[in-house]
């Protein structure tokens, strides 16, 4: 299903309070794969990121009378499933957890290497930078680049103000600038070599 309008989850939500199955299941729908990809990258396990959108989906349907049709119900559905995912990681902390799918690494073998393009290359690096990102950075910047919310629903999910995902996403950005400009610098000079 094509990603919904920010329009149609507002409509979806206010028939959601008033207990419309229809449009529970729509935004179900709609939202489960991108509420599933966003809850694999605390759990890389996918049977636990079901559990835990599904669970979230339930507490949205458990808390329909009092959801507030001024706020939005993609934040809120998106923040349980943050609290519920780290929740899971407090109470299993002995498990291995992943904020982002594996990073292929480079090939060990040096004619792999040199056959491998820049753009790939680049591309790699990139979710390696986006990895040592401070956490509350990469979690601003990957709900807004990945997930596609806008600034006021990052607050909500994030428990700050939409001034802070701004200072957040801005400060992302300009280290992964930062990083790229570093890199094609080192590309020119290892080409003049």
């Amino acid at each position: 299903m094509d990603k919904p309008s920010t329009k149609q989850i507002r409509m979806w939500g206010e028939k959601i309070t008033a207990s419309d199955r229809k449009a529970f299941n729509s935004l179900f729908r709609s939202l489960y794969p991108r509420l599933i990809h966003f809850a694999s990258k605390y759990n890389r396990n996918k049977a636990v990121a079901r559990d835990i959108v599904q669970d979230a989906f339930i507490a949205l349907w458990e808390k329909r009378k009092q959801l507030d049709p001024d706020r939005s119900i993609q934040a809120y559905l998106y923040r349980i499933v943050r609290n519920k995912s780290l929740n899971h990681i407090r109470n299993h902390s002995n498990e291995t957890v992943g904020l982002l799918e594996d990073i292929p690494l480079e090939a060990a073998d040096e004619d792999r290497r040199k056959q491998q393009n820049e753009k790939e290359q680049l591309v790699n690096l990139l979710k390696i930078w986006i990895e040592k990102l401070p956490k509350r950075q990469r979690e601003a910047f990957e709900l807004s680049r990945f997930e596609g919310l806008d600034h006021d629903e990052i607050a909500e999910v994030m428990d700050v103000s939409s001034s802070t995902v701004n200072n957040h996403i801005v400060a992302a950005l300009k280290k992964l600038r930062d990083r790229c400009d570093e890199y094609k610098t080192k590309q020119v000079n290892d080409k003049k070599l």
